[in-house]
């Protein structure tokens, strides 16, 4: 027995590995051409923050490349097994499917535990220090946020633009103000401009930008042309409220709570106004609640989606890998799907924070039934 666990957990352990590692760069290649390089190109970070920035983005990816993964690498073991009468062979020998398939399911609670704790602890952590070091490399040069040739959006209610970029000098620059209605209602130019960090009368920072050789125009109401124009050698303008990193305060998502922190929420609400109503309060606890499942459920879903490997696999019998990634592509999509439609109930009446589970759960119950009874033939 111990020849043939060894077997099995090699060929899945081989394969689980391979598909994780293929999906993980992927979905690594993807937010690196999103996020990192647009970083890097704007100058906001450098090629050794780039880098940190990358790695920053693993513990956050995993979970999301391990359930397909561990889908994906059953599907090839079991599969090959089967197409080369390695299964027939054990029950033959009086090893029933599920005794067999033992190796496989114990490394897939093992990834599931591994997935639960990047879920709670090293994700959360590794995301709030990629925010905070785009964070902090904008508030020392503000001015890399603007990508010359490029329109920024990031401060509400006025629209950016420079045709290049030297250091913190913006060159060829505009900005368009409009109002909350999105009328043009102030039209500034200037030949340089930079982005300076400065202490505002509270006491909190202020963003104000410094113009050279400007001319701004302003107009009322929907007016085709400026009620007025003023020209400046010199001049400033301060910036509204950022909703990028210049901002100066990192905003925590939800799913970027740690364990402990997602228990303190469950108990007494998260992100609520300070006269929040008691419908608020437990509209806040629920969505706490129903994250820290989504969490769980996630991770158990890696389990789960090898216990229906293993009988699916064995059922095809096909040892071609892309009929088997075609398999497991279209199984983790209908499984995506349905975490999706599970993720739509917010209703605390409901109870999301079970709702949550169902997928999962259906999976894993639908993986133990076919399971059960291909061990019986």
């Amino acid at each position: 027995m111990r020849i043939l666990d060894r077997l099995v957990l090699t060929e899945t352990a081989v394969a689980v590995g391979g598909s994780s590692a293929v999906l993980l760069f992927l979905l690594t290649a993807g937010n690196v051409l999103k996020q990192v390089s647009a970083a890097v190109a704007s100058g906001r970070v450098d090629g050794w923050e780039g880098a940190e920035l990358i790695l920053l983005l693993l513990p956050g990816l995993l979970p999301y490349a391990l359930p397909l993964g561990v889908l994906t690498g059953v599907l090839l073991a079991f599969g090959r097994l089967s197409a080369q009468s390695e299964i027939t062979a054990m029950k033959a020998g009086g090893v029933s499917l599920a005794r067999a398939a033992r190796p496989a399911l114990v490394l897939a609670g093992l990834l599931a535990l591994l997935s639960a704790w990047l879920n709670l602890e090293v994700a959360p952590w590794a995301n709030t220090e990629f925010r905070r070091l785009l964070m902090g490399a904008a508030n020392d040069n503000p001015a890399a946020v603007i990508v010359p040739g490029q329109l920024n959006r990031s401060f509400k209610g006025l629209v950016i633009r420079a045709g290049g970029r030297e250091g913190e000098v913006l060159t060829d620059f505009w900005a368009w103000r409009v109002d909350e209605g999105g009328r043009l209602v102030q039209t500034v130019h200037a030949r340089e401009a930079r982005i300076v960090r400065e202490a505002g009368a509270d006491g909190k920072p202020l963003l104000r930008i410094e113009l050279n050789g400007a001319r701004i125009d302003s107009r009322e109401g929907d007016a085709a042309k400026p009620a007025s124009f003023a020209t400046a050698e010199t001049a400033s303008l301060d910036l509204p409220e950022a909703r990028g990193p210049v901002g100066g305060v990192l905003e925590r998502k939800l799913r970027w709570l740690t364990l402990s922190e997602l228990l303190e929420g469950a108990e007494k609400g998260w992100g609520l106004p300070r006269d929040a109503t008691a419908a608020q309060i437990e509209a806040s606890k629920s969505a706490v609640r129903t994250q820290l499942m989504a969490h769980l459920a996630g991770a158990f879903s890696v389990f789960a989606l090898a216990l229906l490997a293993v009988p699916l696999a064995v059922r095809v019998g096909r040892k071609e890998t892309f009929v088997n990634a075609a398999i497991g592509l279209a199984v983790a999509l209908g499984y995506y799907l349905l975490s999706s439609a599970a993720g739509w109930v917010k209703d605390p009446d409901l109870l999301p924070e079970a709702v949550v589970w169902l997928p999962a759960l259906g999976v894993a119950g639908a993986g133990l039934w076919m399971l059960t009874r291909a061990s019986l033939r």
